[in-house]
């Protein structure tokens, strides 16, 4: 049984020494992978150093790496104000000093992950939705931009063997990421790009029924996963993008795990959960393994 977990969560660190110990506790608690997730959001650009102290620590305690958090470019803002203006290093910009510093930003990680041992990276796409609606000939434009910057990142992908995996979001609205998704899939190979399916942020955009109108449809593609769960939207405890650790009651759960034995996933499930207040990392770490254990039972 091969299970995984991200890297942060117990959050981001910027000391060495914090990394490696939360690296340390991973394997501990009898993971067999991880899920590199540090500066998953932001402009960081990774020395080959870093890839390589990184890839030490992977062996000094005996893990091995199922996928990467890719980076669309600097820190972002919540909602909406993520799709709004420019930022540096953003591969959907319309300016182009922004787009192509953006696709070196993501060439950095599929070298990253191939130095890791990993053949795939997860990477967001904000899709600017109020913009889409506002001004209806713009949606070709920001697909043009996209086109471009995958077109451009995909020789070296197949250099590395590396695979960009697309995310499904909550900020924007689900029939959008659908479209979004077939798009990708009609123009891509399987080769160069598929989907990694987020669990938590499905449930927020579908509830329920995540499990058919993407987790179905888009089975062939599934690559990566995040696993984790909420309570849906509201002010209460697990309400909103929590990174839960799975095992809700109202959680589809029994509906999407034989979807993903179907699907084209492959290798370790990855948990993609965050500790809470009054948690200490070595039970949320044992209770994390426990739950992943459940998933692969179902």
């Amino acid at each position: 049984m091969e299970l995984g977990i991200s890297t942060d969560y117990e959050r981001e660190f910027v000391k060495i020494e914090d990394i490696e110990r939360s690296i340390a506790r991973i394997a501990a608690a009898g993971f067999s992978h991880m899920h590199w997730c540090f500066e998953w959001d932001g402009d960081y650009i990774y020395a080959v150093s870093e890839m390589e102290q990184i890839r030490g620590w992977m062996e000094k305690y005996g893990l091995k790496a199922k996928s990467l958090h890719a980076s669309k470019g600097s820190a972002r803002a919540e909602g909406c104000e993520r799709v709004r203006g420019h930022y540096r290093k953003d591969y959907t910009s319309q300016l182009e000093p922004n787009r192509i510093a953006g696709v070196e930003l993501i060439r950095n990680r599929v070298e990253l992950a191939h130095v890791l041992g990993t053949t795939e990276i997860v990477l967001h796409m904000y899709l600017p939705y109020e913009e889409f609606e506002q001004n209806p000939g713009y949606k070709e434009i920001f697909y043009a931009q996209v086109y471009r910057s995958l077109d451009e990142l995909m020789p070296f992908c197949r250099e590395k063997n590396v695979r960009i995996c697309i995310e499904n979001l909550y900020e924007a609205p689900g029939e959008l990421q659908l479209e979004q998704f077939s798009r990708l899939c009609e123009r891509y190979p399987k080769e160069f790009l598929g989907l990694c399916l987020d669990t938590g942020h499905a449930y927020l955009v579908w509830g329920r029924d995540f499990v058919e109108k993407l987790a179905v449809p888009f089975r062939d593609r599934i690559y990566s996963v995040h696993l984790h769960d909420n309570r849906g939207w509201g002010d209460g405890p697990g309400c909103g993008d929590a990174h839960r650790i799975p095992g809700d009651p109202d959680f589809p759960w029994k509906e999407l795990m034989p979807v993903l034995r179907e699907s084209a996933y492959e290798g370790a499930l990855v948990l993609e959960v965050n500790m809470r207040m009054g948690d200490t990392a070595e039970d949320f770490l044992r209770r994390a393994y426990d739950a992943g254990q459940r998933l692969y039972q179902l």
